[in-house]
């Protein structure tokens, strides 16, 4: 199999074209201000990009482009639809991450504003053809996945950063998701070069 990184070194994936059909759609959760991963595959494989991203700052850096093929959902991902949720802001005005966990290393513990959520299920009921999932949501992505039963048979690339390095979560917990994946169907991972150690993990299969 032949994986290839699409994007910027920060902001990209690795991920198989071959594994990717024509104008298939791509869910984007967590996109900030490098959509460099979305442009790759509008480009070489004309797909659409469904964003999902709760964060003002996201929002005008989306606004800002002359993008096509690029839906804004402007929700946090979440394991349940309609919920509202603390969203705790980044201790740097310069960075555009932020989380629901007030103890993520990178957030203010006081500073927060209200979000909606959405969750997979939700957007698997919505929309047909999915290909790639990209998930990049400051550690909710363990209660995402705990909650998952399944996901539908046309996902063949599964993208995810895990955050044990920042956050209350461990090693153990991503291995734990790690085999969850794998009873989804997803046996086989690649790392993305240069990453930390098991942190930014495409999941695929046939």
């Amino acid at each position: 199999m032949s994986f290839k990184l699409y994007g910027t070194q920060y902001g990209g994936w690795v991920v198989n074209l071959e594994l990717i059909p024509e104008r298939s759609v791509i869910i984007s959760a967590g996109i900030g201000e490098d959509i460099s991963f979305d442009l790759g595959l509008i480009k070489e494989k004309s797909c659409k990009v469904i964003g999902i991203d709760p964060t003002h700052k996201s929002h005008v850096f989306i606004e800002n482009q002359n993008l096509s093929n690029f839906n804004l959902i402007k929700k946090a991902l979440h394991e349940k639809d309609d919920e509202i949720v603390e969203m705790y802001r980044n201790k740097r005005s310069d960075h555009v991450s932020e989380s629901i966990f007030p103890d993520h290393h990178s957030v203010k513990s006081f500073d927060c504003y209200y979000t909606e959520t959405i969750s997979l299920q939700s957007l698997f009921e919505e929309y047909e053809d999915i290909s790639v999932i990209k998930m990049d949501i400051e550690g909710s992505e363990y209660s995402v996945f705990k909650n998952l039963d399944n996901i539908p048979e046309s996902v063949k690339q599964v993208c995810v950063e895990f955050h044990h390095f920042c956050s209350n979560k461990t090693m153990e917990d991503t291995e734990e998701i790690i085999a969850k994946m794998s009873n989804l169907g997803f046996e086989n991972f690649v790392e993305k070069p240069g990453g930390k150690r098991l942190s930014e993990l495409t999941f695929w299969r046939l």
